[in-house]
């Protein structure tokens, strides 16, 4: 049969066929996950980092909840790392001292919806109050706005992703993925994360007991192949064409015990953002947003006083 069908004469036509398909989904593949730019500027769409830094950012999901973000806020404090976490609002509503502690140990705190329903299933109205919901969630916590926003499932749209920049948000991809959202064995979140991991890789983690356990160790691993970890911002600001955001880390005091009016509702103004120029190849590895650098900061405080429009409603 199989001599029978290699003298077919069709036998040539199919084999130029499954070369043809071969190479175009070679193709579509390495521009979809390989070679892409790393910032999409028309969609303010994160995909990776600076490939030519030995650096990664850690981003970790859907909390905050109670023990294990404690946890994690636990190990990111004794492995002296900073890491972005991407919230659910009605969980900030449960734990909103877990976000006020996020920003005041230095950690970035970013949008992740308020029910986390996958947005590209629902209308572009209903996405703008999630994303407004958990934004007000966030600033009831703790009086400050976010910049960063990741999709529940990193399910989106090109128009999804420009609701999310009238907003005002960046949204960020990531590239390394544990798949921890499924219970898994916190080996097991180690071994899938360091194969895939390469400089400028964005890390996905959910906050959950599997991750928390395993999160000292992998941290210890990056640490020893000689991987800086870095904030979002920091990664957007290292880019071979830097996005100079500014960060929230910090935005709570350290001791502090108080928080905002709950009644009085933020919402951002929806308008475009203002762009920075580019910098030069060779310096994107200068800011870091600890107060040495005083022109980066000038332009933090500039980016943040255009970009926001504050309305107040009863």
């Amino acid at each position: 049969m199989l001599v029978r069908l290699w003298q077919s004469r069709w036998t040539p036509a199919c084999f130029v066929l499954l070369l043809g398909l071969g190479y175009y989904g070679a193709k579509r593949f390495d521009q979809r996950y390989i070679h892409r730019e790393s910032y999409d500027l028309p969609t303010d769409l994160l995909i990776r980092g600076n490939p030519d830094l030995r650096e990664v950012a850690l981003t970790i999901d859907d909390g905050p909840y109670g023990k294990t973000t404690s946890e994690i806020l636990d190990t990111l404090r004794k492995e002296d790392v900073k890491a972005t976490f991407f919230v659910v609002g009605r969980h900030v509503d449960e734990h909103p001292d877990l976000v006020r502690q996020m920003m005041a140990e230095g950690h970035e705190v970013g949008n992740h919806t308020y029910t986390h329903p996958r947005l590209t299933q629902i209308t572009l109205q209903q996405a703008r109050v999630e994303l407004e919901e958990c934004e007000d969630a966030v600033f009831r916590a703790t009086g400050a706005h976010m910049d960063l926003m990741r999709p529940p499932g990193m399910n989106y749209d090109e128009r999804l992703l420009h609701l999310a920049q009238d907003m005002g948000y960046t949204t960020v991809h990531w590239n390394a993925v544990a798949g921890d959202y499924l219970p898994v064995k916190p080996e097991m979140i180690m071994k899938r994360i360091l194969w895939q991991t390469h400089p400028g890789s964005v890390i996905l983690l959910h906050d959950t007991e599997e991750t928390s356990q395993a999160l000292p160790r992998l941290i210890e691993r990056l640490k020893s192949d000689g991987y800086r970890f870095v904030t979002v911002t920091q990664m957007l600001a290292r880019l071979p064409r830097p996005v100079f955001l500014a960060s929230n880390a910090g935005a709570v005091p350290l001791t502090t015990e108080t928080k905002p009016e709950p009644t009085v509702k933020r919402h951002r103004a929806v308008k475009a953002k203002p762009r920075s120029a580019a910098k030069t190849p060779g310096t994107e590895d200068a800011p870091t947003w600890d107060g040495g650098n005083q022109d980066e900061e000038s332009i933090l405080v500039r980016l943040e006083n255009q970009r926001f429009a504050v309305y107040a409603e009863a």
